[in-house]
């Protein structure tokens, strides 16, 4: 599956490209320029925050979705392709990983 193609709720909206809420427009949120660049990301719980620097200004902005693929396996990606632009990261694929059962683990 490609990043492009991550998608959340039971209509199924795409989550890509990110978006972040402007400051003076409080609840509005802006598309973000998908020539910005990832600088960094942090996970929070089934979610992930992207640093982006869209020409000389930082933003943060939420990337949530629902699996598969994994938080872990998405974050793997991004992590492998920091300072590449948001354009060429959509078209990246994230493999989806078979997560062992903990039960199966445990023998």
């Amino acid at each position: 599956m490609k990043l492009c193609d991550l998608t959340s709720g039971p209509e199924g909206m795409a989550v890509w490209p990110v978006q972040w809420a402007e400051w003076g427009d409080p609840g509005g949120r802006r598309s973000l320029s998908e020539a910005g660049v990832l600088e960094g990301l942090t996970r929070l719980g089934n979610r992930l925050l992207l640093r982006i620097n869209v020409d000389g200004n930082r933003r943060t902005a939420s990337l949530e979705w629902d699996p598969p693929p994994s938080v872990g396996d998405v974050e793997a990606v991004l992590q492998a392709n920091l300072g590449a632009e948001l354009r060429a990261l959509g078209r990246l694929e994230v493999p989806i990983r078979a997560h062992l059962d903990s039960r199966a683990s445990a023998r």
